[in-house]
């Protein structure tokens, strides 16, 4: 039998082959329900039920099929739908989804799963791929230690795998995540810096740093006009 996580992927994806599109978003969106549905069904490893059933009836197709994998779909698609796409569209592949977070609930193991859409030449520029096991992630930004640089509600892009050079980086310090501008030292201290004069740089001793946890660096910015 397969593993469950495996099987509600397959699940997503015939029902996205089903309603013709190629992204977990545009899926929600055809079925009616939130963007976030469809990462959540697969991280929680819970299978989508009711939405197959809606599928199914609405498009004809055999609900072993959708489910379970077994024969063949057997689909009556409507004279006007539009054909199963075999490679995303320019615009789709123009962007990838990442899974994001509030900063303040991060730690939170009831923090809701959301989704963020970033161009993918970001992606590809840091050599990164949003399939990775260590994927990138976005974060919403809340406070103004590092104005103006990064301002509050800015969407950071963040990389999750280990670094070892100077930048920004989100980081947990105790019970608390934190944006900072991170300096190493020749001794193995730290120097946690606030782009924002108002506030001190902290410095972390070498003895403490391991105190300090790395979530990842951030290399990009999503941010609203106006």
């Amino acid at each position: 039998m397969k593993d469950k996580k495996v099987l509600v992927q397959d699940i997503v994806d015939r029902m996205k082959q089903v309603v013709c599109v190629s992204k977990d978003v545009d899926l929600a969106e055809a079925l009616g329900v939130s963007r976030s549905n469809p990462a959540v069904w697969k991280i929680r490893d819970r299978i989508p039920f009711a939405e197959c059933m809606a599928i199914a009836e609405k498009h004809g197709v055999s609900l072993d099929w959708l489910v379970l994998g077994r024969g063949v779909p057997e689909i009556e698609a409507p004279a006007t739908s539009a054909p199963v796409p075999d490679v995303c569209s320019e615009k789709e592949a123009a962007y990838v989804e990442l899974q994001a977070f509030e900063m303040p609930n991060f730690l939170s193991v009831d923090s809701s799963q959301l989704l963020a859409r970033v161009p993918a030449v970001w992606i590809e520029r840091e050599r990164l791929a949003a399939s990775e096991p260590i994927a990138p992630m976005a974060m919403r930004y809340v406070g103004n230690n590092m104005a103006p640089t990064i301002v509050d509600g800015d969407v950071l892009i963040v990389d999750r795998r280990p670094r070892d050079v100077d930048g920004v980086y989100v980081m947990r310090l105790g019970d608390s995540i934190r944006v900072k501008r991170v300096q190493r030292t020749h001794g193995g201290a730290l120097h946690l810096i606030n782009d924002n004069p108002k506030y001190e740089t902290e410095v972390i001793g070498a003895a403490q740093a391991e105190a300090v946890e790395f979530i990842g660096y951030c290399f990009g910015i999503l941010r609203r006009l106006g």
